[in-house]
């Protein structure tokens, strides 16, 4: 299940998936998530980000998770994608 996690917490967790924040695609309080898939094809989500303290809520997180394939449907269960390995 999945729980309100804190910015900067979130990004080091779903890096070991290959996603990484676009530092130059920032905008205003909005930062831009990216992955990159063999091929050439990127996907892309903005996630905002009021400093790397900001708890990011459940709606966004699920919401990430789907866009980037990293659910129980996946094949990512929570423990998995929660686990600091």
């Amino acid at each position: 299940m999945d729980k309100p996690t804190k910015y900067r917490e979130l990004l080091k967790l779903v890096s070991k998936y290959g996603i990484y924040e676009d530092k130059r695609r920032a905008k205003g309080s909005e930062r831009l998530w990216v992955k990159e898939y063999p091929g050439g094809t990127k996907r892309s989500i903005p996630v905002t980000c009021h400093g790397e303290n900001y708890v990011i809520s459940v709606g966004l997180i699920k919401a990430i998770r789907r866009r980037f394939s990293i659910t129980e449907k996946d094949g990512i269960s929570d423990n998995q994608f929660y686990s600091k390995k």
